[in-house]
């Protein structure tokens, strides 16, 4: 095993597929290719991934690209919702904003560590004045106890996050994801946000915030975002992803 083979782990029943960032001593670190996890594993916990199989798995994670971008080129003649997406993996982030580039949308992105996010978030609307705004990164949940914030690694900032800009900008305003996975999507909502993650405590994958702000992008501003068309266009499981009832931002281009 080396850095940047892609890997499964045995003990998890080859679940997820990884790449190894990093090997110290007999512990690999590894980071889903397209789940929002970083984990470590022994190395005789880990089996690499043929490439048959791994081709396959990318094919089907980039159908519901197509279906977007499918759906997307329907709203010619519209102005979509602009997006500030903060996250804290430049992997991920990456991910997200070529989906945006490839949709042709408007979006931002500023790679922040969780525990900064409060303390810039208002900056940076001020700089970018977007509609829609994702929040997201790394969280986990120790089985501790759900309504303890202190058993979340990173609720607590995202609850921040969201807290100030809600001292300044109204639900309608600004339309905001928040989450990663295992967040307290409870909280998250209680907070100001419009959709969280995640509700049933389970991972998220690499594009469902993306997903969430691409919807609220191109739903009309008169009109709910659904979330079943959200479901659609993730593999996320039902029930991981949800919010208040909140409207689009796309308005119709008159000439």
């Amino acid at each position: 095993m080396k850095i940047g083979d892609v890997v499964s782990r045995i003990s998890h029943n080859q679940d997820i597929i990884f790449v190894i960032t990093n090997i110290q001593g007999n512990i690999a670190y590894l980071r889903g290719l397209y789940v929002r996890l970083c984990a470590d594993s022994s190395l005789e916990d880990l089996v690499p991934v043929d490439e048959a199989h791994l081709n396959s798995y990318n094919e089907s994670k980039l159908e519901y690209q197509k279906n977007l971008i499918a759906s997307y080129k329907k709203k010619i003649g519209h102005i979509t919702g602009k997006i500030l997406h903060l996250d804290s993996d430049p992997f991920y982030l990456t991910k997200c904003l070529n989906l945006y580039k490839a949709l042709g949308l408007y979006a931002y992105g500023v790679e922040l560590n969780e525990a900064l996010m409060a303390d810039q978030i208002l900056e940076y609307i001020k700089k970018i004045r977007p509609n829609i705004i994702v929040i997201t990164g790394h969280d986990s949940y120790n089985n501790r106890g759900l309504e303890d914030l202190r058993n979340y690694k990173n609720t607590i900032h995202f609850i921040r996050t969201i807290a100030r800009i809600r001292s300044q900008y109204d639900l309608d305003d600004i339309c905001i994801f928040a989450g990663a996975c295992g967040s307290n999507a409870e909280g998250l909502i209680a907070a100001g946000a419009n959709f969280a993650s995640s509700f049933d405590r389970k991972n998220i994958e690499a594009f469902d915030p993306a997903i969430v702000a691409i919807m609220v992008a191109i739903t009309p501003f008169n009109q709910i975002v659904d979330i079943e068309s959200i479901y659609n266009f993730s593999k996320m499981q039902k029930g991981s992803i949800g919010g208040i009832e909140s409207y689009g931002k796309m308005r119709l281009l008159v000439r």
